[in-house]
């Protein structure tokens, strides 16, 4: 597809030197650093790195509009991923300014439109070798804790703050938005058993009280700093619910040896024991669903009968309605 990929690369020209007139307008200048994570994980935004006039290592992170011929999630408001983030580090600012309860970039400016083009962060230097040594179980299990840690009550009923939902009833809600498309790929009999499985999950996990939830918690949004502090990145999805979605979303997402990730997974349900590891389980299982089902939508929308993926996705929904051995094998 040489044309898609030469347009692509014309909007994030395009983009990149918008995002270098805000750097005018701010008064500082383009920075030579790595850029490790050039756009945001759902090509949202640019990351720019940019250095302020007494040589302060900043970080522009710019959201731009739709690319054209990109598929989105189901449900999604993209003018959202924005307004979700700058809400999420004012409130930081204000109720955790030292970034004490939850590492994270300082904000420095945040721009002032709804909904906002850009915010201005504090830029952290990673440190130096592969993120197989770099950033380690005790790394994801700290943040996990940390997040979880924040009252969800301040996140609630603040201003331009579209948080999102995180729970079964929300991705049966994001499931039913994918009907067409997901049908035409899983079949009636799979759509069937989909519907009842989320019925069910919600027999054991709806009582649970709802959580701080990320909602995009990968390797790529964590940095490891060179004195070992984990930090957490981009706030675009975050919302309350389900205690496990970052888990699971971490360890599907994750590219470390099968060894690892099997290890990430007895570490995490070796804390739980009877009814409290059931529940973690279909939580697990639960977002592991909704998310085979939006790859599956992706992949037939983007490439029709030719999405290499279908498989390995159709196997991850299998896995996760069945359960049991085939998904946890610890």
């Amino acid at each position: 597809m040489p044309d898609a990929e030469a347009h692509g690369s014309e909007s994030k020209d395009r983009y990149l030197d918008a995002a270098r007139e805000v750097l005018g307008e701010l008064g500082i200048s383009e920075a030579q650093a790595p850029r490790l994570r050039p756009v945001s994980g759902h090509s949202s935004s640019l990351l720019v790195p940019c250095t302020g006039v007494g040589g302060e290592p900043f970080l522009l992170k710019y959201f731009h509009p739709p690319a054209e011929g990109r598929f989105y999630p189901a449900g999604v408001n993209l003018d959202d991923y924005s307004r979700r983030e700058t809400a999420f580090y004012r409130l930081l600012d204000t109720t955790d300014p030292d970034r004490n309860l939850l590492p994270a970039p300082r904000t420095i400016v945040v721009d002032a439109g709804d909904p906002p083009r850009w915010i201005l962060l504090e830029r952290i230097d990673t440190a130096v070798g592969p993120a197989e040594e770099v950033l380690g179980q005790d790394h994801v299990f700290a943040l996990l804790e940390q997040l979880q840690n924040i009252p969800i009550e301040s996140l609630v009923g603040r201003r331009n703050f579209p948080l999102n939902r995180w729970d079964p009833v929300s991705y049966l809600e994001r499931v039913r938005l994918m009907y067409d498309p997901v049908l035409y790929v899983i079949g009636e009999e799979r759509w069937t058993r989909t519907q009842d499985f989320f019925t069910e999950a919600l027999r054991w996990i709806e009582t649970r009280e709802p959580v701080l939830v990320h909602g995009d918690f990968t390797e790529q949004n964590i940095i490891i700093d060179g004195e070992g502090q984990p930090f957490l990145l981009d706030f675009e999805r975050v919302g309350t619910g389900n205690r496990d979605h970052d888990f699971a979303w971490f360890w599907i997402h994750g590219s470390r040896s099968k060894d690892w990730k099997t290890g990430l997974v007895e570490r995490y349900l070796g804390r739980r024991v009877g009814s409290d590891r059931i529940r973690s389980e279909w939580g697990i299982r639960s977002a592991l669903v909704y998310l085979a089902l939006r790859r599956l939508r992706f992949g037939f929308l983007q490439y029709a009968g030719e999405d290499q993926l279908a498989t390995q996705n159709l196997a991850l929904l299998d896995a996760a309605l069945h359960g049991g051995s085939e998904l946890f094998p610890c």
